[in-house]
């Protein structure tokens, strides 16, 4: 069981590691869209906002628009509720492979708890620590969820992932298998190439890479086929 064990640490170092070379070889950008389409459906439009704060461990703020319970009339109707969460990552900026695998921990954990699509409030307390409301009762009083140490928290202490896991009741396997799966995708998905342009003595913009020949003084154009 300890030798399974070390594998899937190191299988799982290895894929992390091959992330990030993708984002340094392929762009960061590309990896970044990647990660976030990944966990879409666990995050919603807040994906993209969420990997990339963690990739640069700056502070991810997300809100959401709520109806505000009450009487209505004919005339009036109760105006919505904005909340506003911070999640401030205290691991500092994380490599793309490290910012999959926090966000797949944090989906399996939730996941445990009966919540596919989290709110902010919760999302911070996966990563962060924390507790969040998780209904009423049937006098009406909020209940709170279990305090979570927060999966980046137990990271910035130096916890492995194996460990961390661990602490939380999972295996690994599962996150190994997707972070692979995404690595094999960024490899074999082309990366957006960019169109060439050239600009006319007028200020037109020309473009194409057949049309960047020559430019002559009253502004026109000749592609090299007219050298």
């Amino acid at each position: 069981t300890t030798v399974v064990y070390a594998d899937i640490n190191s299988d799982l170092n290895t894929e992390a590691t091959k992330m990030n070379s993708l984002a340094s070889s392929q762009g960061n950008n590309k990896v970044v869209d990647k990660i976030s389409s990944q966990f879409s459906d666990f995050l919603g439009a807040d994906s993209k906002t969420v990997v990339t704060g963690l990739r640069n461990g700056t502070p991810i703020t997300l809100t959401r628009t709520n109806p505000t319970p009450g009487t209505t009339t004919t005339t009036t109707t109760a105006a919505p509720t904005t909340t506003t969460t911070t999640i401030t990552p205290p691991t500092g900026k994380m490599g793309a492979g490290n910012v999959f695998i926090s966000l797949a921990l944090a989906k399996q954990q939730l996941a445990q708890m009966g919540i596919t699509q989290p709110t902010p409030e919760q999302l911070n307390a996966a990563l962060v620590g924390g507790t969040f409301p998780t209904g009423t009762t049937a006098a009406g009083a909020v209940t709170t969820s279990e305090p979570l140490r927060g999966i980046l928290t137990m990271r910035s202490e130096h916890m492995g992932w194996g460990k961390i896991a661990h602490e939380l009741g999972f295996k690994l396997g599962p996150v190994v298998s997707s972070l692979k799966q995404t690595n094999q995708t960024i490899t074999t998905t082309p990366t957006a190439s960019t169109t060439s342009s050239a600009t006319t003595a007028s200020g037109t913009q020309i473009k194409g890479g057949s049309q960047s020949g020559i430019v002559t003084g009253s502004g026109k154009s000749h592609g090299n086929s007219a050298v």
